[in-house]
């Protein structure tokens, strides 16, 4: 039994604060690692108490000192349980998971929402896209939606096309659709840009699979509950990204933006591709790996792309 489990013994009333402090150390106790959108054991332990005590997660500090609902013990226990035995993330244990301003459903249909990539979609783009409300937003390899959503919610009058090839992932991103009751969003089954071929888009944003096989085989044991087939990428990283670019090259348009994160795949993006000068981006929140590259650009990169894609 974990050790906010102890609480009780000998005591009729506790603290929110208390049950707080308990529950982060029983996170530092157990090693966790925090990498799925929260900083620290103290922001999970926070997220994990006022789920149990079935409070919002924007809840503040004024309950701290208010009596802890000895009804949330028992969910708290179990949460703690499957957080530092089982090594699932927070978000699907408590089911949600926020980006930005939205919370979006998340459960293991999906990676857990936590794109850099978010924080240029507040800027609007800016200063890489200058044209105002983009017409066309493409979200490919969506999972959840989360992104693509985000962008629907910020720009409401611009059309937005989800894109992914797992029908599991395809049905969470409708469900957060519908959860923000956004109708300016289209989702589409299928591989990469394949659905919107033959259309054309001023944004694509994209967070492949792209771990390497050296990261996946050291993976913390959190990542292993996600889907494999939205993280693993090949020996460097770059299997879908090669397509990707191919497929892109036809799509956006000449001075439209592609948001691409690679992670720790980007020292090898920029030896697959040495004619082209990167422009690597520095988020705010959330990560690294995160490139922009213009239409023009990457119809210059086609016939790389396309000799990489015959190598596959």
């Amino acid at each position: 039994m974990v050790a906010c489990a102890l609480l009780f013994r000998g005591l009729r009333v506790t603290s929110f604060r208390t049950v707080l402090l308990a529950a982060e150390q029983a996170l530092i106790d157990a090693d966790v690692y925090c990498g799925h959108g929260y900083d620290s054991p103290h922001d999970e332990a926070v997220a994990l108490v006022l789920a149990a005590a079935r409070l919002p997660g924007t809840t503040g500090t004024e309950i701290l000192e208010r009596p802890w609902p000895l009804e949330a013990q028992q969910r708290l226990d179990a949460f703690l349980r499957q957080r530092t035995e089982q090594r699932l993330p927070t978000a699907y244990i408590i089911g949600q998971a926020w980006l930005g301003p939205l919370l979006f459903k998340a459960d293991a249909r999906a990676l857990i929402p936590r794109s850099p990539i978010m924080g240029f979609i507040a800027d609007a783009f800016e200063p890489w896209w200058q044209g105002g409300a983009p017409d066309h937003i493409i979200d490919v390899c969506c999972g959840g939606g989360s992104l693509g959503l985000l962008a629907a919610w910020t720009f409401p009058d611009t059309h937005v096309s989800l894109l992914d090839i797992d029908t599991a992932a395809l049905a969470l991103a409708e469900e957060n659709r519908h959860l923000h009751g956004l109708s300016n969003v289209a989702l589409h089954l299928g591989d990469l840009l394949t659905p919107v071929m033959g259309q054309k888009a001023d944004i694509i944003l994209a967070n492949p699979p792209y771990v390497d096989a050296t990261d996946m085989a050291s993976l913390p044991s959190e990542y292993h509950h996600e889907p494999r087939l939205a993280l693993e990428a090949g020996v460097d990283g770059l299997n879908l990204v090669h397509r990707l670019l191919l497929q892109a090259a036809d799509v956006l348009t000449a001075d439209g933006v592609l948001f691409l994160e690679v992670g720790n795949s980007w020292p090898a993006l920029e030896q697959a591709y040495p004619e082209q000068i990167f422009t690597w981006l520095s988020p705010d929140v959330g990560g690294h790996g995160v490139c922009v590259l213009y239409g023009s650009e990457i119809a210059a990169m086609k016939q790389r792309a396309e000799q990489w894609v015959q190598r596959l």
